[in-house]
């Protein structure tokens, strides 16, 4: 769920797929709502950091609460638009905002990486100020500028196509095939970190969490760096 090239390539899908085809009338929008999930879930960004990082600090358990609150988030707020809930792309300043307060989220996750010690067992202790599982799911979508780009850009057309041919029901239908190739992929982020990476010994899993930990580290320098550029430019 990140902006840039991953987002023009879930566009080109969707474009693709939701042309009328001879004999896929009322299957197109479907078809295209399953190839945007699956070119999402292909797509790595700060959501499915924040999945990986959670799932090899607390086993699959975690992932799992991680992933709930990022999925039933995502969810939401694509059954906002079956239902008729316009979402705008942010721009201007509104983006570079959203910019920086989410690149600031993945710096503090970071910073939270670097200080845990990951060890084997289906959870860690709880550290002093840190958010559960599901609230950091739920927050690495809210603060994600990808994700709203991605409802304003590509959902939304998506969804206007769908009520086009179908009515509310096939937006409706769109939007459940659209996360169930998004869980699949984050699904498998997650079985990766708590089942592949914990089998790693400890000196191993110390280097992936600090490995991690870095790549949060970039994506919110990155965040931040652009939403900056953005509201001085403005």
């Amino acid at each position: 769920m990140i902006a840039g090239p991953a987002l023009a390539v879930t566009a080109a899908t969707a474009a693709v797929l939701a042309e009328p085809h001879p004999g896929w009338a009322g299957f197109s929008p479907v078809l295209a709502g399953l190839g945007v999930g699956v070119a999402l879930a292909s797509a790595p960004g700060p959501v499915q950091a924040v999945l990986l990082t959670e799932s090899v600090h607390g086993g699959i358990t975690r992932g799992l609460r991680a992933l709930a609150g990022a999925g039933l988030t995502f969810g939401l707020l694509l059954t906002c638009g079956a239902l008729g809930l316009s979402v705008a792309a942010p721009q201007g300043t509104a983006l570079a905002a959203l910019q920086v307060v989410g690149g600031a989220l993945l710096l503090w996750l970071s910073a939270d990486g670097f200080r845990s010690r990951p060890e084997p067992g289906p959870s860690t202790t709880a550290r002093r100020f840190s958010l559960p599982p599901f609230v950091r799911g739920a927050l690495a979508v809210v603060l994600n500028p990808g994700a709203w780009l991605f409802l304003g850009a590509v959902a939304s057309p998506l969804f206007a196509s769908a009520h086009q041919r179908g009515g509310t029901n096939s937006a409706l239908i769109v939007a459940v095939v659209m996360m169930a190739g998004l869980a699949a992929g984050d699904g498998t982020v997650v079985l990766l970190g708590g089942i592949g990476v914990r089998r790693a010994n400890g000196r191993a899993r110390q280097w992936i969490t600090r490995a991690l930990a870095t790549l949060l580290a970039g994506f919110g320098v990155w965040l931040i760096a652009t939403g900056v550029r953005s509201l001085a430019g403005a």
